[in-house]
């Protein structure tokens, strides 16, 4: 066993210098104060007491400063004595500790590490030169940059560790010291316990009650088939279910379920969808909201509850998935069975009218390019807020030669004289109390003016395409029914509720019918019973079916420019049709969608896509015969719209690019 190191003869000199050092100031202080003394008893006599105190009180500081002085030289002399006995220790204790440490140089090559490190790495012989990059899989930046509090996480021969780093520097040369703490069992353990986490789920059957207008004896034996395949699912998944009410249910499982079931791409909507009504073969659905976020039941049970209203307003049959950073959506493959009651156009109206009032004014405003649609929705909600008395505008491009015609229809209405506003006009008309209405559109990145929506303080959505995700800023009245024909339709069902009969002029009444005829396709697709109501409601007005066909003739110019899709038509998979169109002059977003309303009348075809260049943009138009859902493929192409009716805008991207990921989206869900 090695000697501990005694202290050095130098050192010892050093101190028995101080201490003489002190000793003698010590004396010679003593000296002065009685000599001092002395004086002041020969001049003042006894009175000079006080006087002693004084130099005494001096002498006291003389020595306490004395003491420092001398503290000080004794520390660091034996400061120098032990420096050398704790760099061994410290040493020794860096070279045993139980987890790695390394130092690199300026190239991050390692030219020194620990026991630990060499155990971690025993299959090499030697690291000395060793890159940080190939051993750990991260650099000295990135474990400095992303190093916080608890240190940047790096992964070493299936373990983990969190590293700090430490900057050394020399006058030669600068050195990098990491320190890791190993968390390979706590990373285990919280992966377990996070599989452990409770997941809540909302499920309703969506459209067991519209089903049973074909056959109302069948209702109890549905419920209960449904009911059996929701147990059975849930008793797979080891899963909590209890019905809440009637054809609701709610659902608890683990994390480690959900992942299962998102795996499985929540087949137990197949199954449902399986379960027919009577001799009817249109399928049952179940819609469900899905929370797997972290925190409390009780945001949990907010998440899945959120989660299951945008399933329904998605047009239902589908899972909807929350978490902490994404919502995810499967199904959706069955198009909306359309609702006969109307009541909620009643509860909608009542609130969208008691927001008007409190209102300075109303801003409306529809989508990108509106068409007629966008339009005829816009004009029927400015009837609204003209009858409740509000200052109102309608903001549109007033470039947009697609709605020309239908404006035409309003030149002899004296409300709408100067009732139009373009985008920049509108900000301005924009104040604390303004509330914005966007019509036809829930999609905040196309509205007419993004930066309206952004800003205003109240808003109000009324649209008949399915929601592709939470909004940002929960709006003051939501109304998204996927099962409506159109915007107009359900602007229709409100005017019918709330307007006075002779309020709504001929002209006003031609317009709003005009979008419904423009998407339903002169009323022969996407149509209900709702749909014909709304369009009587409007012919009792006084909407003339002859001044509506007439919007729809088209220019020749727009004739030649639909033969050009038709002669780069292609067909893919056997069921789909794509055409494309290069030239922008060629041409326009409204010839691409009659276009591709011809080509979806190609015979075996299922889904029809017309794609052409726009200021730099690829735009694409879909349609479908109602078997497949070209919404989903839209979607997955940064756009949007409904189960046969959808488009999308892709920037920065050639036509050719454009075409191949169609292509790779129709893959994914044909």
């Amino acid at each position: 066993m090695s000697k501990q190191k005694k202290p050095s003869r130098s050192a010892n000199n050093d101190l028995r210098g101080v201490r003489k050092e002190t000793a003698a100031v010590l004396v010679a202080a003593a000296v002065i104060c009685m000599v001092l003394y002395a004086l002041g008893v020969a001049r003042l006599g006894w009175g000079a007491l006080r006087c002693g105190a004084a130099v005494l009180g001096l002498y006291l500081i003389v020595v306490l400063l004395t003491l420092l002085i001398m503290e000080r030289h004794l520390r660091g002399a034996r400061d120098e004595n032990l420096a050398p006995v704790m760099g061994r220790i410290m040493f020794d204790a860096v070279v045993k500790m139980t987890t790695p440490v390394f130092i690199c140089d300026s190239s991050e090559r390692i030219i020194w590490y620990n026991t630990a490190t060499e155990a971690l790495y025993s299959a090499k012989n030697k690291l000395y030169g060793e890159s940080v990059k190939e051993l750990f899989g991260v650099t000295l930046a990135d474990i400095r940059g992303d190093g916080g509090d608890a240190g940047a996480r790096i992964e070493a021969e299936g373990r983990s560790f969190l590293a700090k780093y430490s900057h050394i520097k020399t006058d030669e040369e600068d050195f990098a010291l990491v320190l890791t703490t190993e968390t390979t069992e706590l990373d285990e353990l919280k992966s377990l316990r996070a599989g452990d986490e409770a997941v809540v789920c909302y499920i309703m059957i969506d459209n067991l009650g519209e089903m049973m207008q074909y056959d109302s004896e069948e209702y109890r034996p549905a419920a209960a088939r449904v009911d059996s395949v929701l147990r059975e699912w849930a008793d797979n998944y080891n899963g909590i279910l209890k019905e809440y009410e009637r054809d609701k249910y709610l659902f608890v499982t683990q994390t480690r379920v959900l992942d299962e079931l998102v795996a499985a791409k929540f087949d137990i909507l197949d199954r449902v969808r399986a379960v027919r009504v009577g001799d009817t073969s249109l399928p049952l659905t179940v819609s469900m909201g899905v929370s797997g976020i972290h925190g409390s039941y009780e945001e949990k049970e907010r998440a899945a509850h959120a989660a299951l209203e945008l399933a329904l307003q998605r047009g239902g049959d589908q899972a909807v998935v929350k978490s902490d950073d994404a919502t995810e959506f499967f199904g959706g493959i069955t198009r909306s069975v359309q609702k006969r009651s109307n009541v909620q156009a009643r509860v909608v109206s009542n609130q969208l009218m008691t927001q008007i009032k409190n209102a300075s004014n109303v801003l409306i405003m529809g989508h990108t390019r509106a068409d007629y649609d966008a339009f005829g929705a816009s004009v029927g909600l400015a009837k609204i807020a003209m009858y409740c008395g509000a200052r109102v505008n309608i903001v549109i491009d007033t470039a947009n030669r697609d709605i020309i015609g239908a404006r035409r229809m309003l030149e002899g209405e004296e409300e709408f004289l100067g009732i139009f506003v373009d985008k920049a006009q509108a900000l301005d008309l924009l104040e604390t109390g303004t509330l914005v209405v966007i019509a036809d559109v829930n999609n905040m990145k196309i509205v007419e003016s993004p930066e309206l929506a952004a800003r205003a303080e109240k808003l109000a959505i009324i649209d008949h395409h399915r929601k592709t995700a939470e909004f940002e800023k929960e709006p003051d009245v939501e109304y998204i029914e996927p099962s409506a024909s159109s915007a107009c339709e359900l602007i229709s069902e409100m005017l019918e509720q709330v307007l006075p009969r002779d309020d709504l002029s001929p002209a006003e009444a031609g317009v709003i019918l005009a979008g419904i005829a423009l998407d339903t396709k002169q009323f022969t697709t996407n149509t209900g019973t709702r749909t014909f109501s709304a369009a009587m409601y409007l012919r009792d007005r006084g909407a003339d079916p002859m001044a509506v066909r007439d919007l729809f003739r088209e220019s020749f110019e727009d004739y030649s420019g639909e033969a050009l899709f038709r002669r780069n038509a292609e067909i893919y998979r056997s069921v789909c049709v794509i055409s494309c169109v290069e030239t922008e002059e060629d041409a326009s977003p409204v010839v691409a969608a009659k276009a591709v309303n011809n080509l979806i009348n190609i015979d075996g075809v299922r889904a029809a896509f017309a794609c052409m260049r726009r200021g730099g943009s690829t735009k694409i138009s879909a349609r479908s015969d109602g078997t497949v859902n070209v919404q989903l493929i839209m979607e997955d192409l940064g756009g949007g719209g409904h189960f046969d009716g959808a488009a999308t805008e892709i920037p920065d991207v050639s036509l050719d690019e454009a075409v191949k990921r169609l292509k790779e989206a129709i893959d994914k869900h044909i």
